[in-house]
This record gives structure tokens, C-alpha cells and sequence, in this order.
């Protein structure tokens, strides 16, 4: 696939022009679901200005998948990678995911580890959706929401008026070791509806020698659990709601063994998220409504290392007295944000509000005086509609951060959509503006497979960014639907925070501002549903560009190409609901490039190319309140990638490779609703 932007470029505007025929769309798909994430007022994905794309929880369940990393890994212009320890990484338009904000129910998922959330530690179980827009929305949801925002929309509790209380449960099983189980309930009481579930997962590890006791892929046991309150009238709308998370990971040490005795050194990893939430919602006509949403999120990080004697058959445990041996990090954010929205009148659409952030750090290796960020800010948006086909949205953000100096922050969007709806084009400016976090500035993580330290003297990030999409619609025939969709975006960071290595000799590396950054690609999607079938297929074509290209004489961007498939088939039945076969593939491209180390030598990066390939079958029952998934994961069985020279290799086990997958595997899920 060694061909050149502007070829692809053509080639989209080729497939353009050729379905531009006139013709009326129909609502089926994803295309109406209301949308939340940068809104006004929640709407249809088809008419808001932002780009949105939704993963709805049929594509979940179809998948098999059990967090969100299953999910992104088959997506467009997403790249992940993997670390045993500080688990899974993302980057989105080729930019980290340090820049790219994950909201659960518009709240800030907090416990960054390396910059980056851990995917695998956010369970799906419970979500409706996820809403996804790339570029930058740093207006509205500020910092880290440089490269886009990922929203998951839980599950609703509200009870329908004849509905008093609803259970819910579910299980997964998956031959590499991996059993999950969880379940759940709403009841109401008067006026107020009450929710609450809980899951547990666990994973055994993995290890191609099954008689070593050190595990390439540690085995990991998390406990998922969520309780909320609801009360909602005509004008009114409360809602509390606690989310708990709980991790351990089991990393075995080689054993010792000699004479006298036989003994391993044990690590532990072990994680506790707890986010609290208040949300308040209250209109004060048809047309105009506030929204003020609060939370409290605390997020703790312990490693212990323990001397395991092997030689009997429970083993004496006891806790290594090393200061470097064990380590507790602790890190909490208050957020308060509140909007006014005011869409009383057709032509002219507002949001103004407030966004308030404190965060705090502690722990073994943070200076208690330092570990202190806090962020306050006022913003507003408008849509303007001159005529009913056009919608103008400017918008701005004004910052005071208490350690770095915030610039103000514009936007702009503009959306076209034709007379008959079928065609709509989208394009979006933004600037963006993100502080060093906590972790960037003053992180200490030292064990046998890590050596990162922070810095801070970091300077703060800016970008800019640019986005724009067509979107076609067509019936083919009457009755079979045809949609193209087509997207482009250029990003440039300046001052680009990267883990480079002060001494790659003893793998050290920590935190520096080493590049400016930029990012160009496109994406083209076409989806056709005929009869019981439905084809997706579409493609990525992203570049990259640093500092490190310049200084090599290189002023090219370096491109990647991506490839996703997913096919669908739904067989009718007579007596119950159709069962639905599916297939989910991509190929994501080898990468190549260059970085920059502390003492600014040139570093070679390659990442090589891979394929993903997953099939399933899904049936449900009782009137669609059991649902049955059974699948095949990783066909193609790919574990290893070869990996050098990329922020995926600071720990000295496999440097020159990133792990993908464990391996070939079988799958079964059920989920039941009563």
C-alpha cells in the first residue's frame, strides 16, 4: 500500500462524486441516536456540527467485547499498545493518549499511568454506547482533550411507568483463562428509581513455558461495581451515582533456588478508582435548562513486593523492607462544571458555563508541597443558523491555571446539510491548550521492568487543529442504504511532551518538551444495508511528522495505512429473535519514523504491521430478555509485534517487541435481562 496522500485524496472525492444522486434517507442505524458529548442539547448524530462517531452496545455485545480496549482495537485511526504493568496505551489521529480526554457520563476518568488511561481497566457491562469525536474539543472539556474526547454513556435506570423493579446479569467466558461474571438491579421506591451492579473479572496469565511461574501476561482480578439514585419530574432531574474499581496484577519473579533454599521475589500491583458524581438538571422553560455536574474522583496506586519462600506448599510471604521495593501513589480531582443552554429560538442556539478542576498528588515519591494543580474556567458556544442548510458554531474557553499561564482558546465549526438531508459537510477548527499532568511532572517509577521519572520543568502544550468531514447518504433501489463517509484532519502540537531516554543504556527515561508534532490523514467509510446483510468497510491513511524528521533531512511525513471490514448477516426466524453472524477485521500498517532521546540523537521507530480478525454469532430468546454470543477471537493467532524505538519500550523485558494479543481464542457470553 505505498501510495501517496494525494492519490487517496482523489480517489475519496472519486467514490463522492460517483453516489451523489439525489434521494430521500431513511432513520435506521446509528444515524439518529441522540448524541450527548459536545452538544448543546442532546441530538441526532446526523444534525450536529461535531463529527460523532457511536460504537452502540449491539456492536459491543456482538464483539464479545469485555472493556474498551476490545472496542478501539478494531476501530479507525486508533492505534493500541500494551504494557503487562501499566496496561494498555491509545493513540487517536496518530496523537497520544495523553491528549485524548475519556469521560464516563461526562465525568474525567482519573489514573493516568504512563499518560495514558488503562483501556482494559474500564468495564462495558454497563454502557449503552460510546461517543467518539477526534479533534479537538479543548473549549468545552479543556486540558487532554488536545487529539478528541471518548465518551461512555451508562445504561439508563429510569423505569417505564409499568415497571417497579429490573434485574439484570451476565457472564463471559474466554479459553485464554479469562471468566467474568456480574449482574444487577433497578427498583423504585415512590418516586425514585435506585440502581446498583457489580462485576468481577479475572484473568489466570499466560506464559508460552507453562512450566515457568513468571508470566509473560499477568494474571489480574478486578472487581467492577457502580450504585445510583434517580429522581426526575417534568422539570426536575437528580441523580447521585458511585463508581468503584479494584485491581490487582501478579507479576512472579524467577525463582532462586540453591542448597538451602528456594525463593522468588513477588511483585503486586493493586488499583482503587472511586468516582462520585451529582448531577442536577433542571429547565426552566421548554426551551432553556441548567446543568451543574460534580464530582469527586480518588484514585490510589500501591505496589508491594514480597519475599515468597517456594519451599512449602503455602507459601510464607513477607514484604520486601526496600524503599524502591514498594510504593503508594494517591491522586484526586474535584471537578464542578456547570452550563446554561438556551435553544428557544431556531436560528440561534447558546451554551455558556464554568469548568472547575482540582487535582492533588501524593504519594512515596511526591513532595506533598508540590503535588497540586488546580484549573478554573469559563466558556461559551453558539450555533447560529443563517439559513436552514448552514450552522456556524464559534466558541472560546478563558483559563486560569494555577501553575502554568493559559492562553484563550477559540473555536469554530460550520456544518452544510442539503435539502433532503442526505448530504452534510462538516469542518472544525480548534485550538488547544493542555498542562503537564501530576503524573508528567513528578511521577517516580522505579521496579525491575520500569525506570521513569518525571519533570517539572515540562512547559505546557499547544495545538492546532483542523477536521472535516463529508457524510452521503443514499437508497439504493428503494430499499437497500448506501452511506459514504469521508473525513480529513491536520494537527499540530508545539512543545509535544514525550518519554524520551535520559540513559538508554540503563533504560531511564523520563519526561521531556522535545517536539513539535504534526499529524495529517484521511479516512474513507462506506456502509450498505441489504436485505439481512450489512457491509462496512473503510480505510486510514495517517502521517506523521517531528522534530527528528527535520534533523535527518526528511521533511516528509511518514504514512500508515489502516483497513476495517465488518460484515454482518441476520437469519429470521419464526419462533424467536434472528440470529446474527459477524465478522470484525483490521489490518493496521507497519509505521515508521523517527524520535528524538535526551541528548537529542536521532532514534529509528518501526512498529509492524498487523492483522486483527475476530467472527461471532449472537441469538436471543425469551422475547430478546436473553441474549447468547459465542465467537472466535484472534483468528490469525498474532501475539508479538516487532516494536523498536517506540514510547511503548521503557521496560527492559522485550524491547524490541510490543505484545498483542495471548493468542487464539474461543468465547461465550450471555446476558440476561428479567
Amino acid at each position: 500500500m505505498k501510495f501517496r496522500l494525494s492519490k487517496y485524496l482523489l480517489l475519496s472525492l472519486a467514490l463522492f462524486i460517483f453516489n451523489s444522486a439525489n434521494a430521500q434517507v431513511d432513520d435506521t442505524s446509528d444515524y439518529n441516536k441522540s448524541v450527548v458529548i459536545g452538544n448543546i442539547k442532546p441530538s441526532p448524530s446526523s444534525s450536529t456540527v461535531n463529527n460523532v462517531r457511536i460504537i452502540s452496545a449491539k456492536t459491543i455485545e456482538a464483539q464479545g467485547a469485555v472493556s474498551l480496549k476490545d472496542v478501539l482495537n478494531k476501530e479507525l485511526n486508533v492505534r493500541i499498545g500494551n504494557d503487562n504493568i501499566l496496561g494498555s496505551s491509545l493513540s487517536l489521529q496518530g496523537i497520544s493518549g495523553q491528549n485524548v480526554k475519556i469521560l464516563l457520563d461526562g465525568i474525567p476518568i482519573t489514573g493516568r499511568e504512563n499518560g495514558n488511561i488503562d483501556l482494559s481497566q474500564i468495564n462495558l457491562s454497563n454502557i449503552e454506547r460510546i461517543e467518539i469525536i477526534e479533534g479537538p474539543l479543548s473549549v468545552i472539556y479543556g486540558t487532554d482533550a488536545l487529539g478528541g474526547v471518548i465518551n461512555l454513556v451508562s445504561k439508563s435506570i429510569r423505569l417505564d411507568s409499568t415497571q417497579t423493579a429490573v434485574g439484570f446479569g451476565n457472564a463471559y467466558y474466554e479459553s485464554i483463562k479469562q471468566t467474568n461474571f456480574g449482574g444487577g438491579g433497578i427498583f423504585r421506591l415512590k418516586d425514585v428509581d435506585f440502581g446498583a451492579n457489580l462485576n468481577r473479572n479475572f484473568f489466570g496469565g499466560y506464559n508460552l513455558d507453562p512450566n515457568s511461574r513468571v508470566m509473560i501476561w499477568k494474571p489480574k482480578q478486578q472487581v467492577f461495581g457502580s450504585f445510583s439514585i434517580l429522581y426526575q419530574n417534568e422539570r426536575l432531574k437528580l441523580r447521585f451515582k458511585t463508581d468503584i474499581f479494584n485491581e490487582k496484577i501478579e507479576n512472579r519473579g524467577l525463582p532462586v533456588i540453591n542448597h538451602i533454599e528456594a525463593y522468588a521475589y513477588d511483585e503486586y500491583y493493586l488499583t482503587n478508582r472511586n468516582i462520585n458524581s451529582l448531577s442536577i438538571e433542571y429547565k426552566t422553560t421548554e426551551n432553556s435548562y441548567f446543568n451543574i455536574l460534580s464530582s469527586f474522583s480518588f484514585y490510589q496506586r500501591d505496589k508491594v513486593t514480597y519475599r515468597k519462600d517456594l519451599t512449602k506448599e503455602s507459601y510464607n510471604m513477607s514484604i520486601v523492607p526496600s524503599p524502591d521495593a514498594n510504593s503508594t501513589n494517591s491522586f484526586l480531582n474535584f471537578m464542578s462544571r456547570g452550563t446554561y443552554n438556551n435553544t428557544k429560538y431556531d436560528k440561534f442556539n447558546y451554551q455558556i458555563g464554568y469548568d472547575i478542576n482540582l487535582n492533588s498528588a501524593f504519594g512515596t515519591k511526591i513532595e506533598a508541597d508540590k503535588g497540586h494543580m488546580n484549573d478554573y474556567a469559563l466558556f461559551a458556544c453558539a450555533e447560529y443558523r443563517p439559513t436552514k442548510r448552514i450552522s456556524l458554531k464559534p466558541g472560546f474557553r478563558a483559563t486560569y491555571n494555577t501553575k502554568y499561564s493559559a492562553p484563550f482558546v477559540p473555536s469554530a465549526q460550520l456544518m452544510y446539510t442539503s435539502r433532503n438531508k442526505n448530504l452534510i459537510v462538516r469542518y472544525a477548527y480548534g485550538r488547544g491548550f493542555r498542562a503537564p499532568g501530576l503524573k508528567e511532572l513528578y511521577l517516580y517509577f522505579v521496579d525491575f521492568n520500569h525506570n521513569i521519572i518525571g519533570n517539572p520543568y515540562l512547559k505546557s502544550e499547544m495545538s492546532d487543529n483542523h477536521n472535516a468531514a463529508i457524510k452521503y447518504r443514499i437508497k439504493v433501489k428503494g430499499k437497500h442504504l448506501l452511506t459514504i463517509d469521508n473525513s480529513y484532519f491536520y494537527n499540530t502540537i508545539y512543545n509535544q511532551i514525550a518519554l524520551v531516554a535520559v540513559n538508554p543504556l540503563a533504560l531511564e527515561y523520563t519526561y521531556r518538551n522535545v517536539d513539535n508534532f504534526k499529524s495529517i490523514g484521511t479516512n474513507l467509510n462506506g456502509s450498505l444495508v441489504f436485505k439481512s446483510w450489512r457491509f462496512n468497510l473503510g480505510g486510514s491513511y495517517i502521517g506523521i511528522y517531528n522534530n527528528a524528521f527535520a534533523l535527518v533531512g526528511k521533511n516528509k511525513y511518514m504514512y500508515t495505512p489502516e483497513v476495517r471490514t465488518q460484515i454482518s448477516y441476520s437469519k429470521k426466524n419464526k419462533n424467536y429473535a434472528p440470529t446474527t453472524f459477524s465478522v470484525f477485521h483490521k489490518f493496521n500498517g507497519s509505521t515508521f519514523g523517527y524520535a528524538l532521546d535526551e541528548a537529542r540523537n536521532i532514534i529509528n521507530t518501526y512498529t509492524e504491521s498487523y492483522h486483527i480478525l475476530d467472527i461471532s454469532v449472537n441469538q436471543s430468546f425469551w422475547d430478546r430478555k436473553i441474549s447468547f454470543t459465542l465467537g472466535l477471537k484472534n483468528l490469525l493467532n498474532v501475539t508479538n509485534i516487532t516494536a523498536t524505538g517506540t514510547s511503548n519500550s521503557f521496560h527492559s523485558a522485550g524491547n524490541n517487541s510490543m505484545p498483542i494479543s495471548v493468542g487464539r481464542s474461543i468465547f461465550t457470553q450471555i446476558n440476561i435481562k428479567l
